[in-house]
């Protein structure tokens, strides 16, 4: 940490223009405490590290989620002489009795507090959620920026995310998520939008980086304007799914899948068309979407009579179960919305796609208008697949690249 206090719970900061013979007297003379807890602080003068404070080895701050790595520290001085020098009211380590809480950085800008925490470690995602309703509690806004190390990429468009990392996403105003990055190594900040999950910790996403000092704070507060995902990225995701082979200790959920394909004499790689897709709120079930959405067509939809009117409440009770036991997981994310939402978004697709119909828009009633449509082979599977993403997402949220939607006329599939 850059902050302590004298015994008369004046503050002294590292990070003020001292020298470092001033600071070493200082260091002889007085002695230094934590803000938190009160315990005795150690002034750290290094040449190769930040100056900084440190508690006494082996005691245990109550108020310290995890000790500060040399990447935090100077990240965090990083971004605080970044703010400085857009001439910004922004301060370093500032103690919240209330809450109990100290952000690495906290601004007021136009009338408004913002908490800045630069999280580089795994923290639990009930801390986090801790930690950001505090700052909601005093009326501050709480921005979490990851470390540049946690940014783990597996290709162009795919990465992964931990747990808490949904926690720290921010969300835009047509529900589109993105998180924030930071690296103090290549000093610059990048952005991770457009998350789009196809597995429990794997995403689609657009990824853009720019050096810090190119940027100013409305850059930060705001994310520009969602880049569109590829259409073909998506069905590369419907293509591994349907190409995949089953392996000798296969997950429950896979194991559960099987099962149910094999009772309706289904091959696992030709599951419904309607199923696999990225619906609106679909990130709330952390599952793959062709598995809850095959299991919701095939055991609760097509048992639907024809053209019968059915409350969107049967579906959810139908999953409810299963998502109780943890066979399709709830993702979490700060904003807490349960996961039923993602089957109210799986019924609009389908309602576009002409599967289902809605007859009632306050009671969420609908009837199914035909069946299911179950490929032959793998090769009309995946011609389907393109059929049904291209002539349904022109008018959605601009998921997927528009310029592959051009000449596809909007006929149904045949069944």
């Amino acid at each position: 940490m850059f902050n302590a206090m004298f015994e008369d719970g004046t503050i002294i900061s590292v990070v003020d223009r001292w020298h470092l013979d001033e600071l070493k007297e200082l260091r002889k003379k007085r002695s230094f405490y934590c803000q938190m807890c009160k315990g005795t602080v150690q002034l750290k003068l290094g040449t190769k590290k930040q100056w900084h404070f440190a508690h006494q080895a082996n005691f245990e701050c109550d108020f310290m989620i995890e000790r500060e790595t040399i990447y935090h520290m100077n990240g965090k001085k990083q971004l605080y002489e970044w703010l400085k020098s857009q001439k910004l009211e922004v301060a370093l380590e500032v103690y919240l009795p209330i809450i109990r809480q100290r952000p690495d950085l906290l601004l007021r800008y136009k009338q408004t507090l913002y908490a800045l925490e630069f999280q580089c470690a795994p923290i639990d995602p009930d801390l986090l959620a801790k930690r950001t309703n505090g700052y909601l509690q005093l009326g501050i806004t709480p921005i979490w920026i990851l470390g540049g190390n946690r940014l783990k990429r597996y290709g162009p468009k795919t990465f992964s995310l931990k747990t808490f990392e949904w926690y720290a996403t921010r969300s835009t105003h047509n529900d589109g998520h993105f998180l924030t990055y930071y690296c103090p190594k290549q000093k610059s900040l990048a952005l991770l939008q457009q998350l789009t999950p196809y597995s429990a910790t794997k995403i689609l996403a657009n990824y853009q980086e720019h050096p810090l000092q190119s940027l100013t704070l409305e850059n930060l507060l705001h994310a520009p304007a969602q880049t569109e995902l590829p259409i073909d990225e998506w069905l590369s995701i419907k293509k591994h799914w349907r190409y995949k082979h089953p392996t000798p200790y296969p997950s429950k959920t896979d194991r559960f899948l099987q099962q149910l394909l094999y009772r309706k004499q289904i091959p696992t790689s030709l599951f419904p068309i309607e199923a696999g897709w990225p619906t609106n709120y679909h990130y709330l079930i952390e599952s793959p979407s062709y598995q809850w959405q095959t299991f919701l067509i095939l055991e609760c939809l097509q048992y639907q009579p024809l053209h019968h009117s059915f409350s969107s409440q049967i579906v959810k009770k139908c999953l409810q179960p299963y998502m109780h036991r943890g066979l399709f997981g709830h993702r979490k994310t700060f904003n807490n919305l349960d996961w039923s939402i993602a089957v109210d978004g799986f019924l609009l697709w389908l309602t576009q796609i002409g599967y289902l119909e809605k007859t009632n828009s306050e009671k969420e009633q609908f009837k199914r208008k035909r069946n299911i449509v179950i490929p032959s082979s793998i090769e009309q599977a995946f011609e389907f697949d393109r059929k049904y993403l291209c002539h349904s997402w022109p008018s959605k949220n601009k998921i997927f690249d528009s310029r592959h939607n051009k000449g596809v006329k909007g006929e149904k599939v045949n069944v």
